[in-house]
């Protein structure tokens, strides 16, 4: 007999994974992107992060389920991956606790501070529109009585002060 012979064609039983379960994967991996980018619009303060990075962790984990097939590959592999992914959370985990209890240390760096600026500058914006709205009522910004228009309106030229009827002193027709 020859080499050739002996060959075992058993290959593990490879798994054929259906084409509709990729197409829905892939549909699922959209959604997420959708929901990253929807939950990026509001603040959760503190956990902003660790939301962000459970919604990446689910997508990577489709990723490495379905598209590279740890889902049905040996078992050792999926492990690895499994170790990897814990070490990458511990590695996050540390800087994580760091910035979480940095407003402890500076409550200036605290997003509270930063809402309750906004909040200012909000108020102060609403006050000026509604003093804006008032001022826009009046038709000069000066008074026109001091100015006296030339004939051509190429240059206005100013008005002498009118003659006053209060005596002045030494004034000898006020006696």
């Amino acid at each position: 007999m020859s080499q050739h012979d002996t060959h075992n064609d058993d290959h593990g039983g490879h798994h054929v994974t259906p084409l509709w379960l990729y197409h829905l994967i892939f549909g699922g991996l959209l959604c997420l992107t959708v929901i990253t980018v929807w939950i990026a619009q509001f603040d959760f303060g503190q956990a902003n992060t660790v939301i962000a990075m459970l919604v990446a962790t689910i997508k990577a984990s489709l990723v490495a389920l379905f598209f590279m097939h740890l889902l049905h590959d040996e078992r050792l592999n999926a492990l690895t991956f499994g170790f990897g992914l814990l070490f990458v959370c511990l590695f996050f985990l540390f800087p994580l606790v760091d910035i979480g209890t940095r407003t402890y240390i500076d409550p200036i760096k605290d997003n509270a501070s930063i809402l309750k600026q906004e909040k200012i500058v909000k108020a102060q914006e609403e006050h000026a529109e509604k003093h804006k709205k008032a001022l826009g009522n009046l038709s000069n910004l000066y008074n026109r009585s001091f100015m006296n228009v030339a004939e051509d309106e190429a240059e206005a030229k100013p008005v002498p002060p009118a003659a006053t009827t209060e005596p002045v002193e030494g004034d000898s027709a006020a006696k």
